[in-house]
């Protein structure tokens, strides 16, 4: 009997030996799961290892989640390798052997989307989706400078013309609609549509613009008792524009254990204020939208006169910009001549400023 009993024992203890073997061997292989759920989705971190819980807690959730931008779409399911869960959400993501994959239902095939260009610092590749050659965005920015014309290559005032302006108070203003195009690499364009305005501010406050003969003619008025503080002349145009860009530097962000470098690491940031120095040379061309002259008396007094004044209808010229980091600037030379052939001076407009 008392053999009987030991035997009992011994079997017992073989039976919760091999028991908490399996089960600790189990525990081993079974990775920890922790889900956090945030309205009607699910956030969830598979941890195989203390090792590895130690890597999460050098990155920034926050950051990770903000540099993914992940977009919900209607057609897809989070799904785990290491469990049986599959959850019926929007966003398709999945963390397994330090991969991102992505699964649509539409294709039961897995896709492993790997860009070495947005990687950072970590063993995951990024799902950051890569800004390639065709990638556009917009933006509206203005043209503010000075504009004169030329004469056979000449300013006017070196032969005392009637018509001769003032570089300070002859603005040049526009606004523009545009767009840059990546093309491949450092080279990309910008085109787009805008409206621009030249003001030509006489130096001779008393400068009149008439029509003779169908010619138009630049006087100075011989009524001395008028007193004139401003002529000028004003002309608007509808333009395109079309510049073909290289950028020579730019600013990459530093590696990183944080995420937060996901989204900048080794791009190139074509056109924007921290991408380096930056140059192209293109072309525009014009309609124009109206005309009118202006002159100001003494007390506040205005004449204003809408006219074509034999004004070309039509412009084109080439356009140069440069640009470092935060600074661009521009200059337009207008290739046809400012008025119409044969009924008014010859002059070329060109503009120079800054780009805002």
């Amino acid at each position: 009997m008392k053999r009987e009993d030991s035997m009992f024992r011994f079997t017992s203890i073989l039976i919760i030996f091999f028991v908490l073997i399996g089960q600790t061997a189990f525990g081993q292989n079974k990775p920890d799961t922790l889900i956090i759920n945030a309205g009607q989705s699910k956030l969830i971190f598979i941890i195989n290892s203390p090792e590895d819980l130690k890597e999460f807690e050098k990155y920034d959730l926050n950051a990770v989640l903000k540099n993914l931008k992940l977009k919900l779409t209607s057609d897809s399911v989070l799904v785990s390798e290491n469990t049986n869960e599959a959850i019926k959400k929007d966003t398709t993501v999945v963390v397994a052997d330090n991969e991102w994959r992505e699964q649509d239902n539409d294709d039961d095939r897995w896709r492993n989307k790997e860009d070495d260009s947005w990687r950072g610092d970590y063993s995951s590749t990024s799902k950051v989706k890569k800004r390639g050659a065709g990638s556009t965005r917009h933006l509206i920015n203005f043209d503010l400078g000075t504009n004169n014309y030329l004469s056979d290559g000449k300013f006017p005032e070196e032969s005392d013309a009637q018509y001769a302006v003032r570089p300070w108070g002859s603005w040049y203003v526009g606004i523009n609609s545009i767009y840059q195009t990546n093309v491949k690499g450092r080279f990309y364009i910008e085109w787009g549509p805008g409206i621009s305005w030249y003001n030509f501010k006489f130096q001779d406050d008393r400068t009149r613009i008439t029509e003779v003969d169908g010619v138009t003619t630049f006087i100075q008025d011989p009524d001395l008792t008028r007193d004139y503080k401003k002529s000028k002349l004003t002309a608007s145009f509808i333009n395109f524009t079309a510049v073909p860009m290289f950028q020579f530097g730019q600013k990459r962000e530093r590696r990183s254990s944080n995420f937060s470098s996901l989204s900048n690491w080794n791009k190139i940031n074509i056109g924007r204020s921290y991408g380096g120095f930056r140059m192209g040379v293109g072309g525009y061309a014009g309609f124009r939208l109206g005309s009118h002259s202006k002159v100001k008396l003494e007390g506040g007094d205005k004449d204003k006169e809408r006219d074509n004044f034999n004004l070309n209808n039509f412009r084109y010229g080439v356009r140069v910009q440069m640009g470092f980091r935060g600074t661009d600037l521009f200059f337009n030379y207008d290739m046809n001549e400012l008025f119409t052939e044969d009924k008014g001076p010859k002059l070329n407009a060109f503009s120079f400023g800054i780009i805002l």
